[in-house]
């Protein structure tokens, strides 16, 4: 099973020919409502590639948490998610480029409430072999305690550190996978090397490097994974795309190097459609485009 705690958004996405700079005003020339959050995101990501997903978070008491909640569940995600009245549901304005370069302004909402009920559930239901995906979009404290509850049950922890905040190192130490791309690296670590959040205590370091692939680093070995050519139309949720695809492959016990090319395609492919969430590969998507360049 794979279980995911974290931020669940409802995305405002304005698409227009190039970002907006300050003080500009632009005519969009499409606009749509859809789920978002990392958290969300990733679930519903690992969900379409084939695996069992337990979602935990929390909306506010309005449209948009029915909204979000009522999307989760067209992915055939379970959900464990409370609903907070005295707050707003997690928001995200997003402008996309016709080159699919995004700019991104994001209300935490409910998800900055994310506290010990959901880390009840987990403690209640995790166990070893499980997978457990988190990100930095709710309380570092509560991403903290979820990452050692995991470590205690020797669960598969998968942590992506964004956004960046000084206090995520804290969380390595309990980590099995640390998933940054080269931006969040860089404000990671002093460095801006894979070696030095290894020695802050990772087990491994997948660095996403866009359309130049990624590259997995641990004490053993290191693993370089070519980008699959594409167009991009919109990247909001390639990253996510990737780490629910990741996860999914290990959980059917896929090797290693094969979970990364898989979940490379599913970001490939991710980037080539409008949206977050939704524009995540399902399964038979993805083998499809691997069998297709014969991977």
């Amino acid at each position: 099973m794979i279980y995911v705690l974290g931020s669940i958004n409802v995305d405002l996405v304005m698409y227009t020919k190039y970002l907006p700079e300050p003080g500009e005003t632009l005519v969009g020339e499409e606009f749509f409502v859809n789920l978002g959050g990392k958290g969300a995101n990733q679930a519903v990501a690992a969900a379409k590639a084939g695996a069992n997903v337990v979602f935990i978070g929390r909306v506010g008491g309005d449209y948009f948490g029915e909204v979000a909640v009522r999307e989760l569940s067209k992915f055939n995600v379970l959900t464990k998610v409370a609903i907070d009245r005295t707050i707003s549901t997690g928001i995200a304005l997003i402008n996309v480029s016709s080159t699919g370069e995004n700019s991104i302004t994001i209300l935490p909402g409910a998800n900055a409430k994310v506290s010990s009920e959901e880390l009840t559930f987990l403690r209640n239901n995790l166990k070893k072999s499980d997978f457990l995906l988190i990100q930095g979009e709710v309380p570092t404290d509560i991403i903290l305690s979820a990452a050692k509850i995991a470590f205690e049950v020797d669960a598969i922890v998968i942590f992506d550190p964004a956004p960046v905040r000084k206090d995520l190192d804290m969380i390595i130490p309990f980590t099995t996978f640390v998933t940054p791309n080269e931006i969040e690296l860089r404000k990671l670590t002093r460095s801006g090397s894979l070696e030095e959040l290894l020695d802050l205590g990772a087990k491994n370091v997948i660095l996403k490097l866009g359309d130049r692939g990624a590259i997995l680093m641990n004490r053993g070995q290191e693993i370089i994974v070519n980008a699959f050519p594409f167009k991009t139309v919109d990247s909001t949720g390639a990253g996510d795309a990737f780490n629910g695809a990741f996860a999914s492959a290990l959980s059917k016990d896929v090797p290693i190097e094969q979970a990364l090319v898989y979940a490379s395609a599913a970001a490939a492919i991710s980037v080539t459609r409008k949206g977050a969430a939704v524009s995540s590969p399902y399964k038979d998507e993805i083998n499809e485009f691997l069998l297709s360049r014969k991977e």
